[in-house]
C-alpha cells in the first residue's frame, strides 16, 4: 500500500471552513469536529458537547471521556450518532418482530462497524425464523469461521525463519498467530499491550469479512491454518527489514507477500507525523505547567490534556486504516476469493481491500465506509475524459500508466469507487468475477488487456449501462462529515 495514502487520509481545511456555516447551537451536539493544532489532521468525533464559555467546549467521548476543545479548532454539530442510527432501525425490528427488519438493521451494524449490535440482529433473527436463508447462511458462517484450527507451532517456526531477528515474541489469537517486537506494556485507551490491540483489530476485520460477504449471499470456506503476521514496533526497524526484500518496500505503510502469506505491519505511532503531534502534544503539557496559578490554567489544562488523548486516539486509528487493507488483501487471498500466485490485477485487489478499509478519521468505522479521499480520487478521475471508461480500470491501465503519486492515488480512488458499486448493487457477480480471474490459467501470469475487458463483460454486460450506473450510484455517496453537515442544515 503506497505510502501516498497517508496523504490521502487528511481532511482539508477548507472542509472545516464549510461546516462552520452550517453549525448549530453547541449547548447540546452529537459530533465534535476537530482540527489537532499543528496539524492539518481532523477528526470527527461522536459524543456530547456544551459551550463552557471562554472560548471553551467540553465534551465527552464514549471511551476518551471528558475533553475539552477550543472553539478555533472545533466545530460542533448536531446529528445522528451511528448508534443513534442502528437503534431506529433495531426498535423498528423489535416492534414488527420482522426478520428483514433485524437483517436490515444487521446490515446498518456491520458497515457501521458494531459487531456487537450486528450479532444481537443476528441472534433476534433466528429466535423468529432460524429456516430463514439469510439466517441459515450467517449462522453458517459463524459455524464455520469457531471451527477449531491446526496447531500454530509450525506457522510460529515459519514466522521466525522469516523474520530471524532477536527480541521477537510469538502471540496467538483464534485465528492468527503473530511475531512481534512491540513487548507487553498496557498501553492505548482499552489498557491493552500493542500486540494484544493488533490481534483485537485482525479478529474484528476477520469476522467483519466473513460476515458481511455471507449476508450478501455468499459463503466463503476460512482458511484451515491461522494466518501469518509480522508487527515491528518502529518504523525503521519495519523499513530495514522489507526494503532488504524489495526496495520498494520503502514506501508501503504495510503489504502483503502473496509468496510468503505474510502480512507485514508496524506501529503507525513511530512515524514522522505521528512524531510531529507527540511533540505538539509536549509543548501544551508544558504550557499547562507553566499557566499553573494563572487565569488561563484551567483552560490550558483542559486543551493540553485532549491533545495527549486525541494522539493517542490517532495513533490507534492509523494502524486501523493500514490493518483493515492488508489483513483484507490477506484474507481475500486466502479464501478462495482472490487469485494468489496466478494473476494480480491491481484494481480488483486493492479495490476489495480498499473497501473494506476504514479511514484513519473514522476509527472502526465498519465496511464500506465512505473514506473521502478515496471519494476525492475518483471525482478527479470521473471528471477527466481520458481516464473516465470503465474499461481503462478493468484491464489495470489506470494502474499501469500512473506516472506520479496523484495518478497512484486517483487509481486507488477509482478501484475503490467501483468495488464500493458492486459490492453494493452485483456483490453475487463481482465473487463471480474474481472466481472467473481465479480459474485463468496463463504462462506468463498476464493476459492481453482486451481479454480482461472481455471477462469483465462475460460477468457484468453492457459497460456502458454499467458505468451511467455506477456514476449515478457514486452521486448518492457521502462521508460521515458530509453527512454531519448536511443534518446541521
Amino acid at each position: 500500500m503506497d505510502r501516498i495514502r497517508a496523504n490521502a487520509i487528511l481532511i482539508a481545511c477548507s472542509g472545516v471552513i464549510l461546516l462552520q456555516a452550517a453549525t448549530v447551537s453547541p449547548v447540546a451536539a452529537d459530533f465534535v469536529l476537530y482540527k489537532l493544532p499543528g496539524s492539518d489532521k481532523t477528526v470527527l468525533l461522536e459524543g456530547k458537547a456544551k459551550n463552557l464559555g471562554s472560548g471553551v467546549i467540553e465534551y465527552t467521548h464514549p471511551s476518551l471521556g471528558t475533553l475539552a476543545f477550543s472553539r478555533d479548532n472545533a466545530v460542533v454539530i448536531k446529528a445522528p450518532t451511528k448508534l443513534e442510527e442502528f437503534k431506529k432501525l433495531w426498535g423498528k425490528a423489535k416492534q414488527s418482530k420482522s426478520v428483514d427488519d433485524y437483517l436490515a438493521a444487521a446490515k446498518l451494524a456491520i458497515r457501521r462497524g458494531l459487531l456487537a449490535e450486528f450479532r444481537d440482529c443476528c441472534n433476534a433473527a433466528y429466535k423468529i425464523n432460524p429456516e430463514h436463508p439469510t439466517v441459515v447462511r450467517l449462522l453458517e458462517a459463524r459455524r464455520r469461521i469457531k471451527q477449531p484450527l491446526e496447531d500454530a507451532a509450525a506457522a510460529a517456526e515459519e514466522l521466525k525463519e522469516f523474520v530471524p531477528l532477536y527480541g521477537m515474541e510469538v502471540a496467538l489469537s483464534d485465528h492468527y498467530v503473530l511475531l512481534h517486537d512491540t513487548g507487553s506494556a498496557k498501553v492505548g485507551r482499552r489498557k491493552q499491550a500493542r500486540f494484544e490491540t493488533r490481534l483485537e483489530l485482525l479478529e474484528m476485520v476477520y469476522e467483519s469479512y466473513f460476515m458481511k460477504f455471507a449476508l450478501d449471499g455468499v459463503l466463503l470456506e476460512p482458511p484451515k491454518t491461522r494466518l501469518k503476521v509480522v508487527l515491528f514496533g518502529q518504523e525503521k526497524d519495519y523499513l530495514s527489514y522489507s526494503t532488504q526484500i524489495d526496495k520498494k518496500l520503502a514506501s508501503a505503510l504495510g503489504y502483503w507477500s502473496p509468496q510468503d502469506n505474510v502480512a507485514v505491519f508496524f506501529d503507525q505511532g513511530t512515524t514522522s507525523r505521528m512524531k510531529v503531534l507527540e511533540q505538539r502534544s509536549k509543548e501544551l503539557q508544558q504550557q499547562k505547567m507553566r499557566a499553573r496559578g494563572t487565569p488561563l490554567s484551567k483552560e490550558t489544562a483542559h486543551l493540553s490534556n485532549t491533545m495527549e488523548l486525541l494522539v493517542k486516539l490517532t495513533r490507534e486509528e492509523d494502524d486501523i486504516e493500514v490493518v483493515s487493507h492488508e489483513a483484507t488483501h490477506q484474507l481475500a487471498g486466502n479464501t478462495g476469493l482472490m487469485p494468489r500466485g496466478k494473476i494480480a490485477l491491481r484494481w480488483s485487489h486493492e479495490g476489495l481491500a480498499s473497501y473494506f478499509e476504514t479511514s484513519s478519521d473514522a476509527g472502526w468505522g465498519g465496511i464500506g465506509a465512505v473514506n473521502q479521499g478515496r471519494l476525492r480520487g475518483y471525482q478527479r478521475v470521473s471528471s477527466d475524459p481520458n481516464r473516465v471508461s470503465i474499461e481503462l480500470l478493468v484491464c489495470d491501465l489506470l494502474f499501469d500508466s500512473a506516472t506520479s503519486q496523484a495518478q497512484v492515488s486517483d487509481a486507488y480512488g477509482q478501484a475503490w469507487a467501483l468495488t464500493h458499486f458492486l459490492m453494493e448493487k452485483h456483490c453475487l457477480k463481482l465473487v463471480d468475477y474474481y472466481r472467473l480471474l481465479s480459474e485463468i490459467e496463463t504462462e506468463t501470469g498476464a493476459i492481453p488487456r482486451r481479454d480482461l475487458i472481455r471477462h469483465f463483460s462475460s460477468i457484468f454486460g453492457d459497460l456502458n449501462a454499467l458505468q451511467s450506473e455506477w456514476h449515478a450510484y457514486m452521486r448518492t455517496l457521502k462521508t460521515d462529515i458530509d453527512r454531519a453537515r448536511d443534518a446541521a442544515e
